[in-house]
């Protein structure tokens, strides 16, 4: 069967990226699917991941990217003739590749899938929740105008997709809330890319996070937790695995809190499954997400989680036997469970434990056998 996969780029080291990178890679080694894979804003930098040497990359180089810091009327301009120009493109490659599916990872051929040219069946396969436009908008920039033109955004979003072919979305809340507006909604939750042999040491003193440096993760919150008890935890260290914006007001911030040897941002890493082997509790702080694979990567190897109880995904993964749920923005709650893992090795053992037990039906195996019927089902 012949795919086309559609993503603005796959330069960043997020999770997005290494997961569809991971599934594609695995459809054409372990499915022998054809797999044509075109982005529009890599612009000549490196694919952070490594790709199966068979996908056949396209780089169409249409850099939407530099509209967005445009003045209004010329921003529209400039989106919608590159839009045109590269839905041109996407058809003649559905055509001459005789491509079977087409499946947007909502870049912009989001806005004109469901009309494309071609005897091809079309898949949005979202990784975000379905109110994430909203989300977005919000969390950068509180207010009633967000709020208005994050709902408005997400009118688009229900407008674009409801004749497509199929909506595949991550979690089983997000799929009620599809359900409300469409009937072409299937759910499948991603997987881990990575199996821990090894049980991490619950004696070492050391509790991570991972996320990009932005609003979304929270990890601005999660520095103000860590300091509200920072007293009782003079002996223990918290790495930040990431990039981003905030990047700077971060910095900022654990310097206030006189906390610059205790916390640190840490960059980027290569080998996320051996930082996480490493440390013995994983902290998720995000103000929402679109399931939070992180979390599941961290029980693969064991660790306990605490995670703010944020829209959508992490009310699915964690539990009460292998971590702690706070409710969103209760930072005083998320401090205090920090606590309850740190001072307690039994505890930290016990959730750790579980967790990897919890982690087994996020396999590799079992979510990749879905997407394969998923495919041959629409094919028929």
């Amino acid at each position: 069967m012949k795919l086309l996969y559609c993503i603005p780029s796959l330069y960043n080291p997020g999770g997005m990226e290494r997961i569809i990178t991971d599934k594609i890679n695995s459809l054409v080694k372990d499915y022998k699917y054809e797999v044509t894979l075109v982005t529009t804003d890599q612009m000549g930098r490196g694919i952070f991941f490594n790709l199966n040497e068979n996908i056949d990359v396209i780089h169409l180089d249409l850099d939407f990217n530099s509209t967005y810091s445009l003045p209004l009327l010329e921003k529209r301009a400039q989106v919608k003739e590159r839009s045109a120009v590269y839905k041109i493109k996407l058809e003649n490659i559905i055509k001459v590749k005789q491509i079977e599916i087409c499946i947007s990872t909502g870049g912009k051929e989001l806005e004109f899938l469901q009309n494309l040219v071609g005897d091809c069946k079309k898949i949005f396969e979202s990784h975000f929740s379905k109110a994430h436009r909203k989300q977005f908008a919000v969390s950068r920039k509180p207010g009633i105008k967000s709020e208005v033109l994050g709902w408005i955004r997400t009118q688009q979003l229900i407008k674009q997709t409801k004749k497509l072919d199929q909506v595949v979305v991550l979690t089983e809340n997000d799929l009620l809330s599809w359900r409300k507006s469409h009937d072409n909604i299937s759910q499948i939750y991603n997987f881990c890319s990575f199996q821990s042999e090894s049980t991490p040491d619950y004696k070492k003193q050391r509790a991570i996070a991972v996320g990009r440096l932005d609003a979304q993760k929270g990890f601005d919150m999660l520095i103000d937790s860590w300091a509200l008890n920072k007293n009782k935890l003079v002996n223990w260290q918290l790495d930040i695995y990431g990039q981003g914006e905030w990047e700077q007001m971060l910095k900022e911030k654990i310097h206030v809190n006189n906390l610059e040897q205790n916390i640190k941002l840490k960059g980027i890493t290569t080998n996320i499954k051996a930082e996480l082997q490493d440390s013995s509790l994983f902290l998720f702080s995000s103000r929402y997400e679109g399931f939070g694979l992180a979390i599941i990567e961290a029980m693969t190897v064991g660790l306990p989680v605490v995670s703010f109880d944020c829209p959508q995904g992490p009310a699915e993964l964690v539990e009460k036997d292998n971590g702690f749920l706070i409710e969103l923005g209760n930072l005083q709650e998320f401090s205090n469970a920090i606590i309850r893992l740190t001072s307690d090795y039994d505890l930290r053992e016990k959730m750790g434990h579980a967790a990897r037990v919890s982690a087994n039906k996020f396999s590799k195996t079992h979510i990749m056998t879905e997407w394969n019927l998923l495919f041959k089902n629409l094919r028929k």
